[in-house]
């Protein structure tokens, strides 16, 4: 499980730093990025772990609490800049 969960977060992880940094000119993409980027390398973490004998699904909880705080500031941000 923890391997599938860190390919998604890789994989999300970098089309969102790709296309935050694509539109960083807009103004309030820097959330995205910042998102985009722990995705990432949480994802490599989750991946990593998986392998190992204390592997445990806890850590998607804060992974998903960050995330969800990460889109509300985009949302919040994106929505005064429109």
């Amino acid at each position: 499980m923890l391997r599938v969960w860190g390919a998604w977060a890789v994989t999300a992880g970098l089309v969102q730093l790709v296309v935050g940094v694509a539109r960083r000119r807009m103004g309030g993409q820097w959330a995205m990025i910042a998102s985009g980027g722990i995705s990432t390398l949480a994802g490599v973490s989750f991946a990593a772990q998986a392998g190992g004998a204390d592997a445990s699904l806890k850590t998607l909880a804060g992974y998903a609490f960050l995330g969800g705080v990460f889109f509300l500031v985009s949302a919040l941000r994106l929505g005064r800049a429109a």
